[in-house]
């Protein structure tokens, strides 16, 4: 099995969660809350910037699967995968909030580890 095929295909539904469900839970109503314009629209810019991360490490773990020259995409997005849900636990514990109220780490963890495998398969 090539883990990196299916480390693509969890961050293209992690992709899809973001857009779709965080659309609705997180852009939605941040655009309809009272908040300055200023920090109002930098946040949503980096809600976008985080979509087109999480769509560029989509196809990035998909070139490596089908190419090992590309395998360097591929130990990227792990890292990234790594330091989004080492972030995501570390937030949680410093503003002392329940696991589920900001669980991307659900998400981000299994990717990195199977992007990780998928690396160490194809041998970096």
């Amino acid at each position: 099995m090539n883990w990196l095929y299916a480390a693509s295909l969890l961050s293209g539904i992690t992709a899809l969660v973001h857009i779709f469900g965080g659309g609705k839970t997180v852009a939605k109503p941040l655009l309809a809350s009272s908040m300055e314009d200023e920090a109002k629209y930098t946040n949503y810019y980096c809600w976008h910037m985080v979509t087109i991360i999480i769509i560029s490490m989509t196809i990035c773990f998909f070139l490596a699967a089908r190419n090992e020259e590309y395998r360097e995409l591929a130990v990227l997005s792990s890292a990234l995968s790594l330091a989004f849900a080492v972030w995501s636990c570390f937030l949680i514990y410093l503003k002392n909030q329940k696991p589920f109220v900001l669980p991307q780490w659900v998400l981000f963890f299994p990717i990195a580890i199977l992007g990780a495998i998928g690396v160490f398969q194809i041998g970096v």
